[in-house]
């Protein structure tokens, strides 16, 4: 996605086919694709779109600015409630792929962006609403050092294999981003995209992924106190 999801325009290396996982019924495969079908036509999309037509509409819905992305939620949280509990069974690339008729690595970026909306439009959702035109203007003129995190992660996968410390350190790559232009707020925003998006078909990574702590911005606070400073001074002054 190109506002506030991972960037999975380029190759996203396949990371779970060693692990053994549960299969998805054919029931959870029937219920996602009439979930994603009812999603899609929000966009104005009558079949399974290309993973480019996709992002190029998620990316004009989120140039409309903070209410494009607060309507992307009310699409995109009926869309988890449909799934319901077939969700995290089948919240797999192979169940996706069945489920939308698609590549395995489409399947694998629109898993990503499952994961990463979720996030978003439920446990991050108000610290994205809050500092939303800061992340906006990393998607617009910053895209390529995020980019550059999925280059490294992908050439350490080609040479060397998957492992979860691989992908861990995508996630603080992705986390570092986030903070050299939004502060501590934005790290913790990005880390959270990059772990929902990451490990969505690599469960058994989550315990081993950095943790996204949510700290307090020291220069914030310290205007926020001058603030309050000033309104107690000029209070006093009032009524002196």
């Amino acid at each position: 996605m190109k506002v506030l999801v991972l960037l999975f325009s380029i190759l996203f290396i396949e990371h779970s086919l060693a692990q053994t996982q549960a299969q998805c019924p054919e029931a959870g495969i029937s219920q996602i694709s009439t979930c994603y079908a009812a999603y899609f036509k929000n966009f104005n999309f009558t079949s399974t779109p290309s993973v480019k037509d996709y992002v190029a509409a998620i990316t004009r819905q989120m140039a409309l600015g903070v209410n494009g992305f607060k309507e992307i939620c009310q699409w995109a949280n009926p869309r988890l409630a449909c799934i319901g509990s077939y969700d995290p069974v089948c919240a797999t690339a192979t169940a996706f792929q069945q489920a939308l008729g698609v590549s395995q690595n489409d399947a694998i970026q629109f898993l990503g962006f499952y994961g990463a909306t979720n996030w978003e439009c439920n446990a991050g959702y108000n610290d994205v609403v809050s500092d939303y035109y800061c992340y906006e203007n990393i998607h617009m003129n910053h895209d390529q050092d995020r980019v550059n995190c999925l280059i490294q992660y992908n050439n350490t996968v080609i040479q060397q294999g998957f492992s979860c410390s691989a992908l861990g350190k995508f996630v603080q790559c992705y986390t570092n981003v986030y903070r050299k232009y939004c502060g501590a707020e934005g790290a913790y925003i990005g880390c959270n995209i990059a772990k929902a998006s990451s490990v969505e078909d690599a469960p058994f990574c989550a315990s081993q992924m950095p943790p996204c702590t949510k700290s307090i911005d020291v220069n914030k606070l310290v205007l926020l106190r001058k603030k309050l400073s000033a309104s107690i001074i000029s209070q006093k002054f009032m009524h002196g």
